[in-house]
């Protein structure tokens, strides 16, 4: 008596840095999934994307050969960890002026 569920799955790429799974949108992943196809139109779309990492918020060039099936949900690869707040510190009311 087995019950076979089905895993959620995302494709994406690992990250260069970090090694964190990052999802591709669905107009990259669609094109490596028509990659097998050898038509004229699929030859002239780019082989390379860039895309940014949402953990070390890093940016490269990924090619579509580079996507894989990762399992689990794109919410969990997408929480970043929050970033330490920008402070600005008021300095007496005034703001200095640079000199010319």
């Amino acid at each position: 008596m087995t019950i076979e569920t089905e895993h959620p799955t995302f494709r994406g790429v690992v990250c260069l840095h970090c090694k964190a799974p990052i999802p591709v949108p669905a107009i990259v992943g669609g094109l490596q999934a028509s990659g097998s196809e050898a038509s004229e139109s699929s030859q002239r779309k780019s082989q390379v994307f860039n895309i940014r990492c949402p953990q070390c918020h890093k940016e490269k060039p990924y090619r579509t050969r580079e996507i894989v099936e990762f399992e689990g949900t794109t919410e969990t690869a997408m929480s970043p960890a929050s970033p330490a707040p920008l402070r600005w510190y008021v300095q007496d009311g005034l703001t200095r002026a640079a000199k010319a």
